[in-house]
C-alpha cells in the first residue's frame, strides 16, 4: 500500500524513530517526528547499584525487563562491577520482542518473552517457567522510575520477591515543545499519530486534540491510555516493533 500524500507523526524519542520514519518516507508519507518523551537518568542510582551488587554476589534468580530503555543503563552499570556473563546462570525475562532484541544486541540471549506484551503476562510466563521454585525466588527488575507495578505485584502474589530498581526516568515534553504537532493537528494536516507509551499519550493529549488524525498504538497498554483519554478508535500494532507499527498505520489509513 502506498502512503503517498499522507502525513504521519511519530511521538517516540528521536533516537528510536529514525528507522520507522525512513520506512514511512519510502512508502511516500510525509513524516513529522515530534518526540513527546525523552529518557533521563533516574533521580538516584542507589537502588539499581545495590541490586547490581546483589546480582554480582549471586543474590538473584532472575532479572526482568519491561522496557528496552532499561537495558543499556543496566548493562553499562553492571559492566563496572562484573561481566554480563553473570547473567548466564539466571533467568532473564523480557516484556516483548523489542526488549528481547535490545538484550540480544548486548549478547543476552534466551529471554522469556510472554505472549502478551505487558507486565502481568510476563509474570505469568515467569511463574510457568519456575513452577514450584517460584515461591521464595528473588528477581531484580530494572525499569522506569515511574513504571507500572503489574509485573512485581503479579510475582509477589505468587510468593516471589522482586526488587524494583529505577534505571531511567521518562520526561514528558512540555506543550510548547509539541507546538509544531499541535499546529498540524489543529489544521487537520495530520492523518495519523503513532504512540509508543502511555507517557507519550499524556504529553500529546495535554497539548492538543487529535481531531481527525488516526491513533496508532504500539501495544495494548498504550491503547488503553488512549481510550482512557476518550480516543474511541485506536489501531494497535500486532507486534511491538516497526513492522507491527507500519502495518497498523497502513490499516488505519486504508
Amino acid at each position: 500500500m502506498s502512503l503517498a500524500g499522507r502525513r504521519i507523526a511519530i511521538t517516540r524519542p528521536a533516537s528510536s524513530s529514525a528507522a520507522l520514519a525512513s520506512r514511512l518516507d519510502a512508502a511516500g508519507a510525509t513524516v513529522l517526528v515530534a518526540p513527546a518523551i525523552r529518557r533521563g537518568p533516574p533521580s538516584s542510582w542507589e537502588l539499581l547499584d545495590a541490586g547490581l551488587s546483589r546480582l554480582a554476589a549471586g543474590g538473584y534468580d532472575g532479572v526482568l525487563f519491561t522496557s528496552p530503555a532499561a537495558v543499556a543503563p543496566f548493562c553499562e552499570r553492571l559492566g563496572r562491577i562484573a561481566g554480563l556473563d553473570v547473567l548466564e546462570r539466571l533467568t532473564v525475562g523480557a516484556v516483548g520482542p523489542g526488549t528481547a532484541a535490545a538484550l540480544a544486541a548486548r549478547g543476552i540471549e534466551g529471554a522469556i518473552v510472554p505472549p502478551r506484551e505487558d507486565g502481568a503476562s510476563l509474570a505469568e510466563a515467569v511463574a510457568a517457567a519456575f513452577g514450584s521454585r517460584l515461591d521464595g525466588a528473588r528477581f531484580l527488575q530494572p525499569r522506569a522510575e515511574e513504571g507500572r507495578a503489574e509485573l512485581s505485584a503479579g510475582l509477589r502474589a505468587r510468593g516471589a520477591a522482586v526488587d524494583v530498581a529505577p534505571a531511567y526516568r521518562t520526561i514528558r515534553a512540555a506543550a510548547e515543545e509539541l507546538r509544531p504537532l499541535a499546529v498540524e493537528l489543529a489544521a487537520g494536516r495530520c492523518d495519523a499519530v503513532v504512540f509508543a507509551s502511555p507517557s507519550a499519550v499524556g504529553a500529546v493529549l495535554d497539548a492538543a486534540a487529535l481531531g481527525a488524525a488516526k491513533a496508532v498504538a504500539i501495544g495494548e497498554t498504550t491503547a488503553r491510555a488512549l481510550r482512557s483519554r476518550g480516543v474511541g478508535e485506536v489501531f494497535v500494532a500486532a507486534t511491538a516493533d516497526d513492522d507491527g507499527i507500519f502495518a497498523a498505520v497502513e490499516q488505519a489509513l486504508r
